[in-house]
Order: C-alpha cells, then structure tokens, then sequence
C-alpha cells in the first residue's frame, strides 16, 4: 500500500529541503504508525494524525492514507 507523508516543525529535517516535508512511502498491508516511524528512521515520541484525527502509533495503516506527524509540544510551568 502507498501512503502520503506530511512532516510537520522540526521533523521536516528528516527529508532533503526540496520535499518540503513532504513523502510518499509504500508499506505492506496491515503496516502501523510506528511501521511508517521505523521506515523513515524516526523515533516513537511523535505524534500522528490521520484525515485530522490523532491516532496511536499502532493504529493499522490503509492505501492512501495522508498521516501528518508531529513533535509533542511541551513547555509551561
């Protein structure tokens, strides 16, 4: 199955400057959100969101699928 990749903030790093942030990977069926982290070498303390909805990184992935990733924001008091 392909999916489209949107890296968002300083995950953007992980791809060459031209993508934008931007990458379509292609996994088996039944790949995860933590398949898709593992693919593009990015650590698990990251945030993913499907079609606006957060997900866990061990909701199952489907064939053309647009997951956004994130860093956790953190700060305050």
């Amino acid at each position: 199955m392909q999916i489209q990749i949107t890296l968002h903030g300083i995950l953007r790093d992980a791809l060459p400057p031209e993508a934008r942030g931007r990458t379509a990977l292609t996994l088996p069926a039944g790949a995860t959100v933590a398949d898709a982290l593992l693919a593009l070498q990015l650590k698990n303390t990251t945030t993913a969101a499907i079609n606006g909805q957060q997900v866990p990184l061990d909701y199952i992935l489907h064939d053309g699928d647009h997951l956004h990733l994130f860093r956790p924001i953190g700060g305050g008091r």
